[in-house]
């Protein structure tokens, strides 16, 4: 009798426990709950709707079809039938819907839509972002880097200690604020560009350039074709861009010996200005001289041609590519973008090789992690977050810069957990590009500030 009500009494607890995963949800070996169905599997080949809920924020993203299953991550359609990648460690879990969901949007900034765990995320930035620029007093590189960023909020607080910096004595300082001020949208002084382009101080004189053109100060002219003669290419490079910037096109010829200088900051200088200037008859210039360019000056000149959208560019860049294996990682980087298959396997192989995890290296593949996604392929999203678990704070900022300058909303689910990092630049760097993706004419600002074709 007593072996007959052991029985009774297990197969109640199997039943009790049993209803309960019926009703809370069965945890399988995948390690995210799912309730309404017994496995990702089931889900998939069922083509069920379904409400992923991320862990941490609780936010939801509803009416999700899950089409891959990897090791790693999911991926699942949304209902415009955008690629929606999920890492397994971001879902808690994956509810079965018995319906179509409303799904209003959430209007962040004027003509942004993000969904509501993509919300979530970009509100946690601006909130970390105030909370660095609070707690930096010690570092005013990165206060005012904040600052900037406020202000394209409205922050007083943040104008106004950008202001005191403006009105200081300290011809540097003021020019770090102008610098942020520009990125903010906001003017900068007319007399202070005057002001600095006569400095003697160097690093004054380089910024007062850059801005000069940023701003279209003409005035500049005079000033900035004599700093194009310095022999120093940190001077004459960014005045090489200011004045095509301002439209000067007498530069050109001087533009086109920067091409063969050894001296990079200069001849990186000359692609971003040609570009800048651009037109047929640059391109048919630099077609005349190719045949007398040595290998570098060639490859800075095909650059040229293929920002100017040449096709001979692109032809000149796959020879380099087969003829010279030391310029191969820089070129596979540019022609993946333009969804050459040979570069993209490349920087395919480069990613599944076993390599030194030295931050330059580290570096590269978060390059060719970019350069494969802007090439359409959204299976490497997943790596970027490798990078973000294992990386150096050198690595972390450089990978959140990358995805800062994307721009690109479907990334925002990568960023959470490096915005709460402890160390204030690389959170700073993840809030960037959180924020980034609701500020497109700040990302258009911080291209040109840094010479980015």
């Amino acid at each position: 009798m007593k072996k007959y009500m052991n029985s009774i009494n297990n197969a109640i607890v199997v039943l009790i426990l049993f209803t309960q995963l019926c009703f809370n949800g069965w945890t399988g070996s995948e390690g995210i709950t799912i309730t309404g169905a017994n496995s990702l599997k089931e889900i998939m080949e069922g083509k069920l709707l379904v409400t992923i809920i991320l862990k941490g924020t609780n936010a939801k993203d509803v009416n999700l079809r899950l089409i891959e299953i990897h090791d790693d991550y999911l991926v699942f359609e949304s209902e415009v039938e955008d690629r929606v990648t999920y890492t397994r460690d971001q879902v808690d879990q994956i509810i079965v819907q018995s319906e179509k969901q409303k799904k209003p949007p959430v209007n962040i900034f004027p003509g942004v839509t993000l969904r509501t765990e993509d919300r979530v995320t970009v509100e946690r930035a601006w909130a970390k972002l105030e909370e660095i620029f609070k707690s930096s007093d010690a570092n005013q590189d990165l206060k005012v880097e904040c600052a900037a960023l406020l202000v394209c909020r409205g922050s007083q607080d943040a104008e106004n200690y950008l202001q005191q910096l403006l009105d200081s004595n300290d011809v540097p300082t003021q020019f770090a604020s102008a610098t942020a001020l520009y990125l903010a949208g906001r003017l900068i002084p007319p007399a202070l560009l005057r002001t600095g382009l006569e400095h003697g101080n160097r690093a004054v004189r380089i910024r007062a350039s850059i801005l000069s053109g940023l701003v279209d100060y003409k005035d500049g002219i005079p000033s900035l074709m004599s700093m194009l003669q310095d022999r120093s290419g940190d001077i004459s490079g960014p005045s090489a861009r200011a004045l095509a910037m301002l439209g000067v096109k007498e530069i050109i010829p001087k533009l086109f010996e920067f091409l063969s200088s050894p001296n990079e900051e200069k001849a990186e200088s000359a692609v971003y200005a040609l570009v800048a200037l651009g037109g047929d008859n640059v391109k048919e210039e630099l077609k005349h001289l190719l045949p007398r360019l040595e290998t570098m000056a060639t490859f800075r000149a095909a650059k040229v041609l293929l920002y100017l959208k040449d096709r001979e560019g692109r032809a000149i860049l796959s020879r380099l590519f087969e003829d010279k294996p030391t310029l191969r990682p820089e070129i596979a980087l540019l022609l993946a973008r333009e969804q050459d298959w040979v570069c993209q396997q490349y920087l395919r192989e480069r990613l599944n090789r076993r390599e030194n995890p030295t931050d330059v290296n580290l570096i590269y593949r978060g390059r060719a992690i970019t350069a494969l996604y802007e090439g359409g392929d959204p299976t490497v999203l997943p790596r970027y977050q490798e990078l973000l678990r294992e990386g150096s704070s050198t690595v972390k900022r450089e990978v959140c810069k990358l995805i800062f300058r994307l721009g690109d909303k479907n990334l925002l689910k990568i960023l959470p957990s490096t915005i709460e990092s402890r160390e204030p630049e690389v959170a700073f760097e993840a809030c960037r590009a959180a924020i980034g993706v609701t500020l497109p004419d700040y990302i258009v600002r911080y291209k040109k500030l840094k010479g980015e074709v």
